[in-house]
């Protein structure tokens, strides 16, 4: 091995040792954990929309009805989204309300991962709206993070990244991302983790 690819090597082992040990100072839980919770029920998964074809730019103003004009799911991130179903499937995980916002590529995940969804206006991309709208979507959004699912069941959101940070501060990346939420008391909630999309396939 050359002393430029050991030095990469080595750079990348402690990159990721660090994220590590950032995310244990978070306290938050690895995606086996968030798995085994999620397996209890009563939380809230927040995933940013799958892998989406970055030559196509959603088009101003935006027609929500034909998904010719928007940003679309690339055969990658269809592919991601029917996998993460899959596992969601396997792993036992009770899934009950599905909220999308109306954008194309977050309703096709819904459907392609659970087959069924909600329509949330609220959860419009936020990138394209003013600032007050952003507020009112933001405020919305921390609701239903707050909000506890059925008794035994999870609820599930498909957005977009702006949509979560605006709300909470947390940037979802990369595509497909999914983060895990408590909801508490008092309107409150509480962010435990996150799944990568190529976390599902191999969870236990």
């Amino acid at each position: 091995m050359s002393k430029l690819k050991l030095l990469f090597s080595i750079w990348t082992l402690c990159f990721s040792i660090g994220l590590q040990v950032a995310e244990a100072e978070q306290g938050l839980l690895s995606p086996a954990q968030l798995v085994e919770a999620l397996q209890q029920g009563g939380l809230v998964l927040y995933f940013r929309h799958a892998a989406t074809d970055h030559g196509q730019d959603d088009q101003h103003p935006v027609d929500l009805s034909d998904c010719s004009t928007q940003r679309n799911l690339s055969e990658t991130g269809r592919r991601q989204a029917e996998r993460i179903g899959e596992a969601i499937k396997r792993l036992n995980i009770s899934i009950g309300e599905v909220l999308t916002s109306p954008f194309c590529r977050c309703r096709d995940m819904a459907q392609l991962m659970f087959g069924h969804y909600h329509l949330d206006q609220e959860l419009y991309f936020t990138v394209a709206v003013d600032k007050a709208t952003r507020a009112q979507q933001s405020e919305h959004l921390r609701k239903l993070l707050a909000t506890p699912p059925r008794s035994g069941m999870n609820k599930v959101i498909v957005s977009h990244t702006g949509n979560l940070r605006e709300a909470t501060g947390i940037w979802p990346k990369p595509e497909g991302v999914a983060w895990v939420f408590r909801p508490m008391d008092d309107g409150l909630y509480e962010a435990l983790g996150m799944i990568d999309p190529e976390d599902w396939p191999n969870a236990r």
